[in-house]
């Protein structure tokens, strides 16, 4: 079951990692595009974003060892309840992963929607590409992010039994 473990969280602190490092990407992403090029409402977005996703990602990235440590001494305490208590959580996590894609997903067609009819030098049409580019990124992570958390609950699933 440490395994299991070990490996779920090693792959939940790569997505961590890999969000931060879309967050770096879209910083410089957006200083080049802003020094670079006349789409400033694009450069402007995805800097700030970039910025939103470091500060939410790096800090959680850099304190995982923490919730590693922390699980791996819940589970050798008491592995029938963390069995239990790490099922329900998977269940919510695999809940709130096809929320959250479905939002990501409505806010996609509803900015790609509203872009056709803007002008594309209109300083809100850059703010939605950058967006729409930020939301078909999330969905690929939370994707992988599903992957994992399936795989693990189906884990848990099979030490229940």
């Amino acid at each position: 079951m440490e395994a299991i473990l070990s490996e779920f969280l090693k792959s939940e602190k790569s997505l961590y990692l890999f969000t931060g490092i879309i967050g770096l990407s879209s910083i410089l992403i957006g200083l080049l595009f802003f020094l670079y090029s006349n789409h400033k409402s694009f450069a402007i977005t995805m800097f700030i974003i970039g910025v939103i996703e470091i500060i939410a990602m790096f800090p959680a990235y850099i304190n995982y060892q923490e919730k590693i440590d922390t699980k791996t001494e819940e589970l050798i305490h008491d592995s029938k309840s963390f069995i239990v208590s790490e099922t329900l959580e998977s269940k919510k996590a695999l809940k709130s992963f096809f929320w959250l894609k479905l939002i990501y997903g409505i806010l996609f067609i509803g900015f790609v929607a509203s872009m056709s009819f803007i002008n594309p030098k209109v300083f809100i049409f850059g703010v939605f590409t950058a967006l729409i580019l930020h939301l078909a990124l999330a969905i690929t992570i939370d994707n992988f992010g599903e992957k994992y958390t399936k795989k693990y609950l189906d884990e848990l699933i099979i030490q229940v039994d």
